[in-house]
């Protein structure tokens, strides 16, 4: 054989070694945010600072769909957008694959459907939702497996308790994974360069991807709680206070995903931020001063009457002159 030729087929072979173990590799890295261990673009970033180390061609051989495909964030979200959850695998009938929902509607959904089948003793369904999402100046998406019917609550109540098992017994991830498909070379480079990632990415999970996805679920418990009041006021005003209203949840969930809101605010301050006028069935604090103040004079009323002598207050009044 051909020297040339020995050594295109070295290279070749050494080209699909490192594609398979790239494949082999992003197999096992997309079974890590399936499982909600992190977000996709976490651990995206993470496989391609991987596959750099393996081959500085690996951008030349191999994309896997959680860079570019259908398994990418959406890039098409809104600023002000609330998260939005789809069914991606279901075994529940009442959780086709390819519905879509707000995250607070699939928060109340999930609690709603897991208590009823937990009430009938029903085996437990598996259902898998990713949610995409803007955090910052990016989207991104969070797989999140659940099991309706296990009577462990809603959406981020299991979000929550799946983190937690996780946290507490990390040695479970390397018994739900396979890493003996990773060529041995490279394998223990595999487990320490991906390991601590999952670790670390639980810990931002649970102190910053939770309460994100809580400060929506809470703005749209306060927009429910502001719109309670529109029955009570008149026709011209009710459609004014609702489109205030509406810009002011898009207000704050803008600023949630921007990061610049860290916790949602008090009902009362969207309330009053709406419109003060609009507000005022909610904040009755005038009519109570005018009360007060109709009080208050007439006590002194009183008090000048009584200062006055007997004869003064009883004197009989004079007819008038004609």
């Amino acid at each position: 054989m051909e020297p040339n030729n020995r050594m295109g087929e070295i290279t070749g072979n050494l080209k699909k070694d490192v594609k398979d173990l790239l494949s082999e590799s992003a197999n096992i890295v997309t079974g890590f945010f399936k499982r909600g261990l992190c977000t996709v673009r976490a651990v995206a970033d993470k496989w391609k600072a991987f596959a750099q180390s393996v081959s500085s061609a690996a951008d030349e051989l191999m994309k896997p769909p959680f860079i570019e495909g259908p398994e990418a964030p959406t890039a098409n979200l809104h600023p002000a957008a609330e998260p939005v959850v789809t069914v991606m695998e279901s075994r529940d009938r009442n959780f086709p694959v390819g519905k879509q929902m707000t995250l607070s509607e699939a928060n109340e959904y999930v609690r709603q459907m897991d208590a009823s089948r937990h009430e009938v003793k029903a085996t437990p369904h598996a259902v898998k939702v990713k949610i995409d999402y803007m955090r910052g100046d990016t989207s991104d998406r969070y797989w999140l497996p659940l099991e309706i019917g296990s009577g462990r609550g809603g959406l981020l109540e299991q979000m929550e308790q799946r983190l937690a098992s996780y946290r507490a017994d990390p040695e479970r991830i390397m018994g739900e994974l396979d890493f003996s498909k990773v060529d041995a070379k490279y394998r223990d480079d595999f487990q320490a360069s991906f390991l601590p990632f999952i670790q670390k990415s639980m810990d931002d999970l649970n102190s910053n991807l939770l309460p994100f996805f809580r400060n929506h679920c809470s703005i749209t418990e306060l927009k429910r709680s502001a719109e309670a009041l529109i029955p009570g006021m008149g026709e011209g005003r009710q459609a004014q206070y609702q489109a205030k209203l509406d810009e002011r949840i898009a207000a704050l969930r803008q600023m949630v995903n921007s990061g610049e809101l860290k916790q949602a605010p008090q009902q009362v301050q969207i309330v009053q931020s709406a419109s003060p006028r609009q507000a005022a069935p909610e904040t009755p604090a005038k009519p109570r001063q005018s009360v007060r103040v109709r009080l208050e004079r007439l006590k002194e009323g009183q008090a000048a009457q009584t200062k006055l002598p007997d004869r003064a207050r009883h004197a009989p009044t004079r007819p008038k002159q004609k």
